[in-house]
């Protein structure tokens, strides 16, 4: 204010460096600091959260396929279907494989029904089988919550397309983003065939598929 004033009259602004507020003046006068002498200052506080990425997954337990007799095809339908829940709140979403220890399935005489052998390696087809021989596979269904028809066909049973299941993981499918808090329900088909030529020792025959889920 000016000397002999009570009105105090705003001057400008100053940053504070090292304590001291520094300014210019053209006139010697009385300065205070917003007028009652009082400090104010404003900075932030970024926080962040993080959040870890989960996955679980749960699939049926166990399967018995339609049964064939003597020769012939195993019916696909709901008692062939096995169906896999798998969650994750992983942006990047997760991919689904199986694998099997054994790629035969067995009777208790050791009896073995090989896994179907398509044309080209790790490529599903149509199933097209030799009738000489006896095979089982396994397939995608259309109906699953992230379906690749591109793979697996957009027809289900056998006119859609099969792969055997091997000792190495193959990525049935995967999903880009996270899953809705119910999951993700994939539906895996499984299919057999005994064909007219081949003579297949009658007993249950069976094997354990593996089933992973992994983030991405």
């Amino acid at each position: 204010k000016s000397a002999g004033s009570s009105t105090w009259v705003a001057e400008g602004s100053c940053i504070v460096t090292n304590g001291a507020c520094t300014f210019t003046t053209t006139h010697a006068t009385t300065y205070t600091v917003n007028g009652d002498g009082s400090l104010s200052g404003e900075t932030s506080i970024n926080q962040s959260l993080p959040i870890e990425a989960t996955i679980a997954i749960t699939c049926t337990d166990a399967i018995n396929l339609n049964p064939i007799i003597g020769t012939g095809i195993s019916t696909i339908d709901a008692t062939n279907e096995a169906t896999c829940n798998v969650k994750t709140n992983n942006s990047n979403g997760y991919k689904l494989e199986w694998s099997t220890a054994s790629t035969d399935l067995t009777n208790a005489n050791a009896d073995t029904i090989s896994g179907y052998i398509p044309t080209n390696p790790n490529t599903p087809e149509t199933w097209n089988l030799d009738q000489a021989t006896a095979a089982w596979g396994a397939r995608l269904k259309s109906t699953s919550a992230d379906p690749d028809t591109d793979t697996w066909g957009s027809s289900d049973g056998y006119a859609g397309k099969w792969l055997n299941i091997d000792t190495s993981a193959y990525q049935i499918v995967s999903r880009s983003t996270e899953t809705l808090q119910t999951g993700s329900d994939e539906i895996l088909q499984f299919g057999a065939e005994i064909g007219s030529n081949k003579f297949q020792p009658s007993g249950t025959y069976a094997t354990s598929v593996v089933l992973t889920a992994t983030t991405l």
